[in-house]
């Protein structure tokens, strides 16, 4: 079974109605930033969709003093390669106001430290070629560059 439990750095789980207007809301911020296609429904509908099925993933919201200022989306997969089940961080967001603060560090430390209850084995992550930052980030707690392309089909 998964466990989601908050940490005292205010990163908790999103589950409620309010959470998903609040991970939304940060969502579309994300994609503009990105300049990512941004569909509201189809957005509030695959958040939903998580919240409803864990065993696809979870939302987590950064949230100091009980204002949400960012959010990552994990989801899980399966991998031979790795031993079983896999995350990957599909989407971390910090709003401009607060990054720089170690918002990104503390959930990346928190999916980590959670992999084992989670039942994860591995945890991969993306970033764009250009988002030096991001990836400084990522390698400094542990994130190594496995030297491979990402190929993507779609439908």
């Amino acid at each position: 079974m998964e466990t989601r439990r908050p940490i005292p750095d205010c990163i908790r789980p999103a589950l409620t109605t309010d959470d998903a207007d609040a991970v939304l809301r940060m969502m579309e911020t994300f994609c503009r930033h990105f300049s990512y296609p941004f569909d509201r429904q189809l957005r509030r509908n695959l958040i939903r969709h998580v919240l409803e099925n864990p065993s696809l993933g979870s939302l987590w919201l950064i949230e100091p003093e009980n204002e949400p200022v960012g959010y990552v989306a994990l989801t899980y997969g399966f991998a031979f390669e790795f031993g079983g089940k896999t995350a990957l961080v599909d989407e971390l967001f910090i709003e401009e106001g607060h990054r720089g603060a170690g918002w990104g560090r503390r959930v990346l430390r928190h999916l980590q430290k959670a992999a084992g209850d989670l039942g994860v084995m591995v945890i991969h992550l993306q970033t764009e070629k250009y988002n030096t930052r991001a990836r400084r980030l990522y390698e400094s707690v542990g994130f190594v560059d496995q030297d491979r392309s990402t190929l993507t089909w779609k439908k």
